[in-house]
């Protein structure tokens, strides 16, 4: 049974909440000076206001006691248009969110310019998963502290850490593969037929008439058209099966973590909204600020997380009336059944579904 130590809400802006609660984890005190340690976190999208703040990440990191000084902070780019596509466009967007500024760490694209730079992870026979595609920075770092916003989402009902280790450590490639059926689409009512996507195109896979026209058998997926495409033409195919995705997701986690070496998992149950923090705000929270959790082990933290919501009363404006004893998350999407990537990962072995909470402070 995992250990997962949680600090109430009212006690964490206390003085030394944040050390009681990290100093439980032994690992971090193991660091070389001279290693690298990757933050990873989510910045937040432009409009979006829920993310776990830049101060609230610098907590973190102070409380960490590592034994080294080379910290960064760091995420990947994405498949959809915005700031957080290419790497100088999310520089700006961590900048004003407070991220990578003088007084907090530097803030590193994970993946890359264009979202290409990966590590390709063999996976085991039988997974659904061949070859996973992981950020470079994530592998090729010393270690990592995975700080994650528990929330609502799409696809997955809720996300913590292993949307965060498994969604948030790929590459656009993988990505794409995890979101779709690997290949990406034209929308022809947008396409202007202007070219970009095909003379960018690795593999001479795109072709030009009077829109672009995607060859799927030469097509890698590496998702490199919709980064390019100034009209937002070029497309990925969500309409999949949520287990499938799920699976997939959790395959990545597993990636992420053979090569990355995650030392910890802090995860912020605060500002509970039901989306993730790729979507602007829409909704008020399901539930009142609840407190940080730290473990060692992602589905335990994830578990925890959900148990803690689910116990909550809904907060006077939340967008379902579900009080405690009500998962929240079903409640607002009832066709998706987020305990399904828990039992996904603890069945491959990245944890345990059974913990232990332990309350600090």
């Amino acid at each position: 049974m995992s250990k997962v130590f949680f600090l109430p809400i009212e006690k964490a802006s206390m003085e030394g909440g944040f050390v009681k609660l990290l100093d439980k984890i032994v690992s971090i005190k193991e660091m070389h000076p001279t290693d690298t340690v990757a933050v990873k976190i989510h910045p937040g999208e432009e409009g979006n206001s829920s993310y776990v703040s830049s101060d609230n990440v610098n907590r973190v990191i102070d409380a960490l006691d590592s034994g080294t000084d080379r910290i960064f902070l760091t995420d990947t780019t994405v498949l959809y248009p915005g700031k957080r596509m290419s790497a100088p466009d999310y520089l700006h967007l961590t900048h004003e969110h407070g991220f990578g500024l003088p007084w907090t760490p530097p803030f590193i694209i994970a993946d890359g310019l264009h979202g290409e730079d990966e590590t390709i992870v063999k996976m085991p026979e039988g997974f659904q998963t061949d070859e996973a595609h992981i950020a470079s920075i994530i592998s090729s770092s010393d270690a990592m502290v995975v700080i994650s916003h528990f929330k609502g989402h799409l696809l997955t009902g809720f996300g913590g850490a292993l949307k965060n280790l498994g969604m948030g450590c790929a590459s656009r490639a993988g990505k794409l593969y995890q979101h779709s059926s690997v290949k990406p689409l034209i929308n022809t009512k947008k396409c202007t037929a202007c070219g970009i996507c095909a003379a960018h195109c690795h593999v001479k896979a795109i072709g030009i008439t009077t829109h672009a026209i995607i060859e799927t058998d030469i097509c890698t997926g590496c998702g490199e058209c919709l980064g390019r495409c100034p009209e937002g033409a070029v497309r990925v195919s969500w309409d999949q099966n949520m287990s499938v995705f799920m699976r997939r997701m959790i395959e990545y986690a597993l990636a992420a973590v053979s090569v990355s070496n995650p030392l910890l998992y802090v995860n912020f149950v605060t500002s509970v909204v039901p989306d993730c923090d790729c979507m602007k705000d829409t909704a008020q929270p399901f539930v009142d600020d609840i407190g940080v959790l730290a473990s060692a082990d992602p589905v335990a933290i994830d578990m925890a997380s959900l148990d803690l919501v689910t116990a909550a009363p809904a907060s006077k404006n939340s967008p379902v009336k579900a009080g405690a004893g009500v998962d929240k998350f079903s409640a607002y999407r009832p066709d998706i059944d987020g305990i399904l990537q828990l039992s996904i990962a603890e069945s491959l072995g990245l944890g345990s579904m059974e913990y232990e909470l332990v309350r600090v402070c």
